[in-house]
């Protein structure tokens, strides 16, 4: 099956688990004039289809700028995330079924060794039980992570990657296209003019985050480095630019890391150097945090545990909701609340459930819903001490 006909028979249904995934009031909002909303996209569904495959067919498909959100980061920097225009997620997510389903062999050599977009065993999840089964083998650990990873990948070597080791000719043009969009240049309240400065700043390089193919492209990009990293028998765990190298010795782990960064530099890629002990550094029995956990050596091994931000964290997220008040002005009705806190919990559970401390995470997301309903309880007149245990058991869920 053609990429055409792939995308002829499953862009309705591919739109409408997009749709379903949208809470209502998203359903209309919609970032600049121009673009559609998820209503007005269902409306139109058919007729953008059709549009569609006549660009693709003429080799004419361009994607819309993206959406930036920028947050800024305690030394006044900023972290760019983007979101596509809907037709654009769309497209994105079948091209990487596609690949999956039509062309599995060049998905794997594009993904084999990246846990962000492997076939198989991906995940946060499965990284995290890796690294911790290699960190009770080896004695010492190197972590570090590419600097400015998606914002410095060189477009001409993506492009070079995709013709010669993708190599799907109907869909390289579309690729093409993805790798070159950026972002939309326009001030609005959020988007200031300091803002501006950094998003020019991007403009013409790397490739954005938050488009469902940034991760598949930037894996690709890392086929040789990863190549390499096996070839040498370097035990490593990598989640996208997150990198955890396993040794024997301090001295074994600084040849490692000479390896590694002039490996990187054939890419045009650098990893932060050792003097800053801040993202790049080498353990021995100290405890290391990898993709929100923290290895920490519990009795004769090494456990993965919960750190403590984390509880905070979900006890400010829980507290939101925590006042009659604040709901009332955040439009948030009783049902809203119920959703989102369990929305928030299971969330949270989900993410961590391979750590050791999961109960103890667990206990503290209960008390602080019966914290919050107690709260709103006594707001609307009903004291919590005079139900009973049923009762208790039905607001509480506990």
């Amino acid at each position: 099956m053609t990429f055409f006909d792939y995308l002829k028979e499953n862009f309705i249904q591919s739109f409408f688990k997009l749709f379903n995934k949208q809470r209502p009031y998203l359903l209309d909002i919609k970032y600049y004039p121009e673009y559609l909303s998820f209503n007005e996209f269902n409306l139109n569904k058919d007729k953008i289809l059709v549009d569609l495959l006549d660009n693709l067919s003429k080799k004419k498909y361009s994607p819309q700028p993206l959406h930036p959100v920028l947050m800024e980061k305690p030394d006044g920097s900023f972290r760019l995330i983007c979101i596509p225009a809907i037709q654009d997620r769309i497209i994105q997510k079948l091209i990487l079924k596609y690949i999956k389903v039509h062309h599995q062999n060049k998905y794997i050599l594009a993904t084999n060794y990246d846990f962000s977009s492997k076939i198989s065993e991906a995940g946060a999840i499965s990284a995290r039980i890796e690294a911790l089964k290699l960190r009770n083998q080896y004695s010492h650990v190197l972590k570090t992570d590419i600097s400015a990873f998606f914002d410095n990948l060189n477009r001409q070597l993506i492009k070079k990657n995709i013709e010669e080791k993708l190599d799907i000719p109907e869909i390289n043009f579309i690729l093409e296209k993805i790798i070159k969009v950026d972002t939309r240049l326009k001030e609005t309240e959020l988007i200031g003019a300091k803002e501006i400065d950094f998003l020019k700043s991007k403009r013409g390089k790397g490739i954005r985050q938050g488009m469902p193919m940034s991760s598949f492209l930037a894996s690709l990009y890392l086929h040789e480095f990863d190549k390499f990293m096996n070839e040498k028998n370097i035990p490593y765990v990598r989640y996208a630019d997150d990198l955890v190298i396993f040794s024997s010795s301090y001295k074994e782990c600084l040849k490692y890391l000479n390896l590694v960064t002039e490996e990187l530099k054939k890419i045009d890629l650098e990893i932060p150097p050792l003097e800053e002990k801040l993202k790049t550094k080498i353990v021995k029995n100290q405890p290391i945090d990898f993709l929100g956990l923290e290895f920490r050596y519990s009795g004769n091994r090494f456990k993965a545990y919960i750190p403590v931000s984390i509880f905070k964290t979900i006890t400010n997220k829980l507290s939101a909701y925590d006042s009659l008040n604040k709901n009332i002005k955040n439009k948030k009705d009783f049902s809203n609340v119920i959703q989102n806190i369990k929305y928030i919990s299971n969330g949270y559970s989900s993410a961590f459930s391979d750590a050791c401390n999961m109960s103890e995470l667990q206990e503290e997301i209960n008390n602080n819903k019966i914290v919050i309903f107690s709260k709103l309880l006594k707001s609307l007149g009903l004291d919590i001490e005079r139900l009973s245990a049923r009762q208790k058991k039905f607001f509480f869920n506990l």
